[in-house]
Formats: structure tokens, sequence, C-alpha cells
């Protein structure tokens, strides 16, 4: 294969490839653990990891195990048949959660269509078709494909894609009247992210939690947990519906879940599942055994013992950091989010402070306008927690 250095692996990939990105001008070669290398040499502390996919971090045994020995195997059956990895998974999720069956799919967009499916599915097939209404939260974050997309309240990711899906309501995140407003009789379901991630790093109040499980109670209405972010044990929990307490007849899951590969997955409980037949949805590639392979071993190594505990742990270290760095540089605001889902507020320019920072060796990320993100493996260590915060103590003194 071709190799490119630097900066012509940059050029390189302007030329062929679609510019649906703002690509930073690095090609690298390799990971190990919580570290990237890059063409020329240079090591980067990875709290991008993946945009929270790399939840143990690069080439973690287990995971390269897994996919090895099924690769060696088969790459694909369909879902004409049985798949014994989609099994294991299957029950490591439902067992690790409230709810009853999976269903398998690519990506977060993807798991996010299927529970939008699903909900409207089930109260047609319970004789109210006409209880198609979803409400969900504006600064939220479903997925770019139609249904997802027109979930999302993000009106300017709509811009110029044409008319949207219909039946959507979007009200302020954690404005409980507009809430109680809109939800009625004619509600399908209640849409949203237990902590908000690419749009601002937004937490759930209890009184919103409150309110959410209060209504689904007098209404009958449906709520989807999008978990595609705070899934997986991000939140130190498996799931951040089980955080915040929020009681969710769906859940939505990817990212971290396929270590790398393309892997979403929808769960419900059974009340869900006993309206689907086959035929109301499906997927060719969804829940494929090499993907299954090593979302198992994700799962396997995410509920060890005393593993969501130590990424309590890690959290609390990397938010007393952040905190202290917020009273150093009076630029920096208030400390969002929870468990190593984390955000700092800013009132320098987000992306001057990203490119300096992995310049420095430490790879962030933004959320929402004016957001630093920080997502490092779950796995990470007390002293790569420290790194990190060092490093963006020397960025942050550029920027005075």
């Amino acid at each position: 294969m071709e190799q490119f250095c630097n900066n012509s692996c940059f050029e390189e990939d302007k030329k062929c490839i679609a510019p649906l990105y703002g690509k930073a001008s690095v090609d690298f070669v390799k990971g190990k653990g919580s570290y990237l290398f890059d063409a020329e040499g240079n090591k980067y502390l990875d709290f991008v990891s993946g945009i929270a996919v790399n939840a143990l971090g690069h080439a973690h045994p287990a995971v390269v195990k897994a996919i090895q020995e099924q690769a060696a195997k088969f790459t694909h059956v369909s879902n004409l048949y049985p798949n014994e990895n989609q099994i294991h998974l299957a029950r490591k999720l439902l067992a690790n959660s409230d709810f009853d069956k999976a269903f398998f799919c690519n990506s977060g967009t993807e798991a996010n269509e299927a529970a939008i499916k699903f909900a409207r599915k089930y109260f047609n097939r319970n004789g109210q078709p006409d209880r198609a209404k979803i409400v969900t939260f504006f600064n939220s974050f479903h997925g770019r494909t139609f249904g997802a997309l027109s979930a999302t309240g993000q009106p300017s990711l709509r811009e110029g894609f044409g008319s949207m899906p219909g039946d959507f309501v979007h009200v302020s995140w954690n404005d409980v009247e507009a809430l109680k407003a809109v939800v009625n009789e004619s509600t399908c379901a209640i849409m949203l992210e237990p902590l908000v991630a690419e749009g601002g790093v937004m937490t759930i109040s209890s009184e919103m939690v409150t309110t959410v499980n209060g209504l689904r109670e007098k209404f009958g209405c449906l709520v989807i947990a999008d978990e595609i972010q705070t899934g997986m044990g991000r939140l130190g929990t498996f799931l951040g519906s089980e955080f915040y307490g929020l009681k969710a007849d769906i859940a939505s899951l990817a990212k971290a879940l396929g270590a790398g590969l393309p892997l979403g997955a929808t769960l419900m409980s059974q009340k869900i599942a006993d309206s689907l037949k086959p035929g109301d949805h499906g997927t060719t590639f969804g829940g494929n055994p090499v993907a299954c392979a090593a979302g198992l071993a994700v799962v396997n190594e995410i509920t060890k013992p005393l593993f969501l505990e130590s990424v309590k742990e890690r959290s609390k270290e990397m938010k007393a950091g952040l905190t202290m760095l917020a009273s150093k540089y009076s630029f920096l605001g208030e400390i969002r989010g929870e468990g190593l889902l984390l955000g700092v507020c800013s009132e320098k320019p987000v992306a001057d402070i990203i490119t300096l920072a992995r310049a420095e060796g430490l790879l962030i990320l933004r959320a929402g306008a004016n957001v630093l993100r920080f997502l490092p493996p779950l796995n990470v260590s007390a002293a790569e927690i420290e790194e990190a915060l060092q490093k963006m103590d020397k960025v942050l003194a550029k920027i005075c």
C-alpha cells in the first residue's frame, strides 16, 4: 500500500475523499492503549477515542483476539440464519440492562431509526395507528439519516435537505413545563439522550427525569433513550439512563459497542418485541459476526468487577483537574458532564485550543459551539489523566 508523509496524506485525502469533514493534517499509523502514533513517530494521548468509540483504547488484546478468531471462521452469513456471536452479545447486553430483546444494526443512526420505527409500530399494532408524535429536544443529536435527523434538535443540520419526515416536536432541554405542554394521549414517545453529548455536554436535571418518568406513566407513551454516547459504561454505569434513574422502553447503542467496527443495537422491552414480526425491519450487515465478536469482548471487559468503579474514580480525578484549570484560567467556565464524558466551557475559540492541544500531543474535541469535550478510553489510567491535565495546562497558558 502506498504510504504518504503527513502533509501529502492530507493533500491526497482532499483529492479523493468527499469534503464532509474538517480533518486535521495528521497521519496516524498505529495505536496502543490510550495513545496514537503518527507517521513521523509522534505520540498522542487520545482523549477523543474515535468519538467515544474506542472504550478500551487501541489494539486491546481481547478485542484483537476476538476479531482474528472470528475472521478466520467466516466474516458474514446474513440474518437469514442464527449468528452465535449475536446471541452471546444479546444475552450479555440484556443481562446488564432492563430490556428483553435486541436488534443489531450497523451504526447509531440506524439504531435510532429502528427505535423510531419500533415505537410507532408498537402503537399501530395495538390499535392506535395515529399515535406517531415523537418529542425530542433542541441541541440533541440522534444521527444523520432522515428519521434520526428529524429527531435531532439542531435545525442547521437539516438545512438544504428538503422536507423531513413529520410528527417530531422539539422542546428546550430541561424545560419541564414545555415538555408537559406537548406530551399527551397522542404522543408516541419521548426520545432523549440521558446526557446531551454533541450538543454541548448538557446534564439532565433531576426534575426532568422525574417529569419524563411521570409522563410515561400518565399517558402510556414510550421513552427512547439514545445511549449511543452515554451507554457502554461511559458514565460509570452500564447505561446512562441507569445513572439518572430514567425509565426507558427502548434504548439505542453504538459507538463503543463495536470496539471500532460498525455495530449498533436497539434494545427493547418485551411488549415492543411482541408487536414486531418478520419483515417489519431488517439489515444486510447488521450484527455482523466479526463486529459482534468484538462487541462481546468489549462488554466482557466493562462488566468485569470494579471496571465501572474505576471509571468513576478517573472521572473524579478528571473533574478535579478541570476545576483547578478553570480556577486558573478565567476564560474557562462551567465543568459539565459525568463519568468520562466531560466538557468545559470556554470563552476563547475552541478550535484554537484543540489545535494547540494536538501540537502538544493531546487529542480532544468540541461539543456545541463553545465546549471542549474529553472522551478518554474507559480504561484510562490515573497517570494518563494527570498527563492530559498537564498538557492542557501548557496549552491554556499559551491562549492567555
